[in-house]
């Protein structure tokens, strides 16, 4: 079972690196020892949570040096753009974690914006307007998870909101092969 392991591995590995080269992306060495880092973890489930909380750590970072959401007294750019129209006159704080279904601020939102569970679907979510602006995060497009989790991992995360990080680390665990336990 190891060697099939290190064979994996290296194949996501080398995937990895070939993408960074075809991307041009900036900073390559770096970034491949981040992923020989998540890859020395062999017990599944660490490196799973390893890799969990290094995809929230770049999103959050991503979303704060670029200022996506250009918060303004507690507002997103795309409700002040609204309220700047008069298209919509419910100019409600705290951007995307205001559930219109529910009609209130996610549970999981602390009073200083910002949230107490690490929720990887949130993280990824743009709303249409960002998504105009360029903005889309998905994980088949970030170098750490694209070769590390399948299809239906990637799927069940991006569309899996609101929920706990362990709550996401049992379904992505639940969904490492095709057919589902």
């Amino acid at each position: 079972m190891k060697k099939i392991r290190d064979i994996k591995d290296k194949i996501i590995y080398n995937k990895t690196e070939n993408y960074l080269n075809k991307k041009h992306e900036k900073d390559i060495n770096k970034k491949l020892k981040l992923v020989k880092k998540v890859l020395k973890k062999k017990d599944i489930k660490e490196r799973y949570s390893y890799l969990y909380d290094l995809l929230c750590d770049y999103l959050d970072n991503e979303f704060k040096e670029k200022n996506i959401c250009d918060f303004n007294c507690g507002i997103c750019k795309k409700k002040r753009h609204l309220k700047e129209k008069n298209i919509k006159k419910d100019t409600f704080i705290n951007g995307c974690c205001y559930s219109y279904i529910d009609k209130k601020d996610c549970d999981h939102l602390n009073k200083d914006g910002s949230c107490n569970v690490k929720c990887l679907g949130c993280k990824l979510f743009t709303c249409n307007y960002l998504k105009k602006q360029g903005y889309k995060y998905r994980l088949k497009n970030i170098y750490l998870s694209r070769y590390f989790f399948n299809y239906w991992q990637r799927n069940f995360i991006e569309y899996t909101f609101r929920k706990p990080k362990e709550y996401i680390l049992k379904g992505i665990l639940k969904r490492r092969s095709r057919i589902f336990k």
